[in-house]
């Protein structure tokens, strides 16, 4: 065997081990994050059962919270994590699907009944309706105070473990990133917040997920695509469901009349064509609906909107997120408005997020969303990196510098936030986080990596 076909097959053997062993020990990361999970939800039927908390033990006010606020986007996160889990699980007959799946039916259900079918919580002189309008989150305020569920939520724990987060050598007894004890709940349902686009957008991705990874004849699926259609629905229609024909279209309205102001999230006109493509991909029949409704000006917006950088994060993961349920940017000359029929999402996609180390997760989201399969094992290097570099107790950020340094996993949720903030070096909002965004991209990675599909 001459030396230089022995280097290659060293590099194939050491290249192939390499991910063999990391793949190993991400499982095992995985399902330590999946029981860590029982800290931040608790599956159930009844109000605030089956809604996902995001941070857990907040350094800025106490130590011992549940935190639901965005509960939309995690709630999106959750959704979409189970449904891929449940993939993964069935495609190995691995009999785990069977409680992953039932899961699924809890979370879907629990929108349906007490985020939807909201109105009489937030207007009391109204009736409920699931129509598209929904509440971030309908968490009881008094959740904590049933034994039972205090108890589920602190599995064991004593009132005394915890962090005390003026003194930042002071961490008790327990590992960082082990969720602390929490005995009560912030943002609740004392004044339940409306619905935002960025909520929804949030949302739909994770209905998206379902609504790809569910069996064709399960009731997931078919929930998923009626949750999706009415949100969007309900965004395109609001205005003039309570009489405001003459008002801009595509303002999302409270089902009282109110309208949503910019900074609320309510107006959803530069995404219009992004939401209606969205909707395309639950439901094909959209597509005439699409060329009727989405005026020239908002499809030119949209496009454009893959060459140039937005202000914030949250407005580049929108318009990202809607391009990858949709698969809709195109190719567009800039300024002159021209819009030619050849699919550039995934070169959109990679230019909106590379900057901030999003575009494994965002490329990786729209290749099984789509059946897609770049050849790109480079990425797939960068997503096993990332997998590596995730803390196993789980992310957390407890300020004063202590946090999972240089790891990218030192904020609530990664994928909308910067690099700075996923590094620590920026501090949003300390405490112990859920972990979703990691286990969403190791259930992302291992789809891709499992495909045969290159397109």
């Amino acid at each position: 065997m001459s030396k230089k076909i022995f280097l290659i097959l060293f590099a194939f053997t050491f290249s192939t081990n390499l991910f063999s062993q990391n793949d190993s020990l991400n499982d095992a990361k995985y399902w330590h994050y999946r029981e860590r999970l029982k800290y931040f939800v608790l599956p159930g039927e009844n109000r605030g059962e089956s809604q996902i908390a995001g941070i857990r033990n907040r350094f800025e006010f106490n130590t011992v919270d549940l935190n639901f606020g965005q509960h939309a986007i995690y709630f999106g996160y959750y959704i979409g994590m189970l449904a891929t889990e449940y993939k993964l699980l069935s495609e190995k007959n691995d009999q785990k699907y069977v409680s992953t799946k039932n899961e699924l039916y809890l979370a879907l259900k629990q929108y349906v009944n007490f985020l939807d079918r909201t109105e009489s919580i937030v207007f009391k002189n109204l009736k409920d309706s699931f129509n598209g309008f929904f509440v971030r989150e309908s968490v009881p305020c008094d959740f904590l105070e049933k034994e039972s569920r205090k108890e589920y939520f602190n599995k064991g724990l004593q009132a005394f473990d915890t962090w005390d987060h003026t003194n930042p050598g002071s961490f008790g007894k327990l590992p960082k990133g082990h969720p602390g004890w929490v005995e009560i709940v912030s943002e609740c349902d004392s004044i339940p917040k409306a619905m935002s686009q960025d909520e929804a957008i949030g949302l739909l991705y994770g209905l998206a997920l379902v609504y790809k990874c569910m069996p064709d004849n399960s009731l997931e699926k078919y929930i998923s695509k009626e949750i999706a259609i009415k949100i969007i629905g309900y965004i395109r229609n609001s205005s003039r469901l309570y009489g405001k024909s003459t008002s801009l279209r595509w303002n999302v309205y409270r089902p009282n009349g109110d309208k949503l102001k910019a900074n609320e999230g309510g107006l959803s006109w530069f995404y219009a064509h992004g939401f209606m493509k969205a909707a395309n991909y639950f439901d094909n029949d959209y597509d005439n609906i699409s060329k009727k409704i989405t005026r020239y000006p908002q499809e030119l917006f949209f496009q454009l909107g893959q060459f140039f950088p937005n202000p914030n994060p949250d407005n580049t993961t929108m318009i990202t997120t809607l391009a990858v349920v949709g698969n809709s940017w195109r190719a567009t000359i800039p300024f002159i408005g021209l819009i030619f029929n050849i699919n550039t999402t995934y070169f959109g996609i990679n230019a909106k997020t590379y900057k901030q180390d999003w575009d494994t997760f965002y490329i990786l989201s729209w290749e099984v969303l789509h059946d897609k399969r770049r050849k790109m094992d480079d990425r797939l290097l960068k997503t096993l990196n990332q997998l590596n570099n995730a803390p196993y107790e789980g992310p957390y950020n407890y300020y004063y510098g202590v946090n999972p340094k240089g790891s990218g996993w030192s904020s609530s949720y990664r994928w909308h936030h910067k690099k700075d903030m996923q590094m620590g070096d920026v501090t949003g909002i300390g405490g112990n986080y859920n972990g979703l965004d990691y286990m969403l991209l190791y259930n992302l990675y291992n789809i891709v990596k499992n495909s045969k599909t290159i397109k």
